[in-house]
C-alpha cells in the first residue's frame, strides 16, 4: 500500500517519486508510487494535480483492492525513480477552503447547535449541509463571525495520529468508523475533528471565511461559503460591481439600496402608465378592425394576421372585437410557434372548433380549446402561411 506523506507534510508541493506499479483504469495510464504526496478525491476534498516525470497527473484516486494510490496520467510512464511536484495553487487552495470548513462547523455549533452533516468542495463553490433547518439570518452572522474570529487569531492547525488514551481524551465533532489508526486534526482548542484531508498550519493562513448564502432543504440547512483566495476574489469582483453601480446612479456605494428602489418605484408607475396608453391603443385598433370588418350574411368577419405579436394583445384585442355584436374574429400570429385565436361575439350561434381544429393542423398544430374564444399554437409559420390558414378556415 502507497505511504501517504501527505498525512504528515500538506506543503509538499516537489518530492522524488518512485514508480513501484503501471497500470491502467478506464483505459487511462496509471502509476503507483513507492510514496506520495498527492492527495487522492476523499471525505469531500478534490485530488490534487500535477506531473511525475514527464506526465500531467489529471487525477488521484484510491484503489479499493489495496488501499493503494492511483495516479492517473496523460501519457504513460516507465518503472523508476523520478521527479514530481503538485500544483501548488490548487493545493493550497483545497488547503484553505478545507481547514475553513472545519472552523465554519465548529462556529455553527456554537452559534446554533447546528451539525454539520455534509460537505462539498467544488471548483467554484463550497457547501456544508446542517441538521437544523431553522438558522436565522441573526445566527449565521453570529457563526461568521466567530469562524473569522478564530481565523484572526491564527491559531495552530495541527494534523496527527494520536494514541488511544489521547483519542480518548478528545472531544471530535464526530467519531467514524475506520480500518487502523484514526487521524485527527486539532484547530487549537477550538474544534477536534477526525479528517484525512490537507490543511492549513496556522488559521491565519486562511485570510478570511464568507458565507454566501443559505439553502433551506428537507434534511436542514446547506450553506455556501468561500475562504481563502476564494473569498478575496469574490469580495473584489463585488466591491468592482458595487463601485460601477454607483458610478452609474451617481451615488455613494451606501445609497445603492436607496437609489435602486427608487428606480423600482419609477419604473412600476411607467409601467402602469404605460399599460394604459396601451390599452387605449387596442381599444381603438379593436374599434378600427370592426369597422372595417366585411359582413357575410348576418355576421361580420375580422381576419388579421401579425408576425411575432405578443399573443396577449391579440386576445385582447379579439375579446375587444368580439364584445360587439354579430362578429367573428379570426386572428393569428407568425413566427417560431405560429398561434391563432377564433373568437365569436355572445350573440353568435356558431360552432368556431372545426374550422379552428383545420387551421391549426394545417399550421402542424395540435388541438386548441377554449369557450367562446379559442387558442392554439403550432409549429414554425410565416405570415403567408398564417393568412392562408385563416383564410380557409373563413
Amino acid at each position: 500500500m502507497t505511504r501517504r506523506g501527505y498525512y504528515h507534510n500538506s506543503y509538499t508541493r516537489d518530492f522524488p517519486a518512485r514508480v513501484v506499479e503501471l497500470t491502467s483504469v478506464g483505459g487511462r495510464p496509471a502509476a503507483i508510487l513507492e510514496e506520495t504526496y498527492f492527495y487522492p478525491t476523499s471525505g469531500g476534498q478534490p485530488h490534487d494535480t500535477g506531473r511525475i516525470g514527464g506526465a500531467g497527473v489529471t487525477e488521484v484516486l484510491v484503489r479499493e483492492t489495496d488501499g493503494a494510490v492511483l495516479h492517473l496520467l496523460e501519457s504513460a510512464l516507465p518503472a523508476g525513480d523520478m521527479p514530481a511536484a503538485i500544483d501548488w495553487p490548487r493545493r493550497f487552495d483545497h488547503m484553505q477552503q478545507h481547514t475553513g470548513q472545519h472552523i465554519l462547523s465548529r462556529a455553527f455549533i456554537r452559534a446554533a447547535d447546528a451539525t454539520t452533516i455534509g460537505f462539498h468542495l467544488g471548483a467554484d463553490s463550497v457547501t456544508i449541509d446542517l441538521d437544523n433547518a431553522s438558522l436565522r439570518d441573526s445566527v449565521i452572522a453570529d457563526a461568521q463571525e466567530i469562524a473569522n474570529q478564530v481565523v484572526s487569531d491564527n491559531l495552530e492547525v495541527r494534523a496527527w495520529f494520536p494514541t488511544d488514551d489521547e483519542l480518548a481524551a478528545l472531544a471530535l465533532r464526530k467519531t467514524p468508523e475506520v480500518d487502523g489508526p484514526l487521524r485527527v486534526v486539532a484547530i487549537g482548542d477550538f474544534d477536534h475533528n477526525a479528517c484525512g484531508g490537507t490543511h492549513v498550519a496556522r488559521t491565519g493562513e486562511i485570510g478570511g471565511i464568507a458565507i454566501l448564502r443559505t439553502e433551506r432543504m428537507k434534511r436542514g440547512t446547506r450553506v455556501e461559503f468561500l475562504s481563502g483566495g476564494r473569498a478575496h476574489a469574490d469580495y473584489a469582483r463585488k466591491h468592482r460591481i458595487v463601485r460601477e453601480l454607483a458610478g452609474t446612479l451617481s451615488c455613494l456605494p451606501g445609497e445603492l439600496i436607496e437609489s435602486v428602489e427608487r428606480l423600482q418605484r419609477q419604473a412600476q408607475e411607467m409601467r402602469k402608465e404605460l399599460a394604459v396608453y396601451r390599452e387605449a391603443e387596442l381599444d381603438t385598433e379593436a374599434a378600427e378592425l370592426v369597422a372595417r370588418a366585411p359582413t357575410a350574411g348576418a355576421r361580420r368577419i375580422v381576419l388579421k394576421a401579425w408576425a411575432d405579436r405578443p399573443i396577449e394583445e391579440v386576445r385582447g384585442l379579439v375579446a375587444r372585437v368580439t364584445s360587439a355584436p354579430g362578429i367573428v374574429m379570426l386572428a393569428g400570429v407568425a413566427g417560431a410557434r405560429a398561434q391563432i385565436v377564433f373568437g365569436r361575439s355572445e350573440d353568435v350561434a356558431l360552432d368556431l372548433k372545426p374550422a379552428f381544429d383545420g387551421a391549426l393542423s394545417a399550421l402542424g398544430g395540435g388541438r386548441g380549446g377554449g369557450g367562446r374564444v379559442l387558442q392554439g399554437a403550432a409549429g414554425a409559420a410565416d405570415l403567408a402561411a398564417v393568412e392562408r390558414a385563416l383564410a380557409a378556415a373563413k
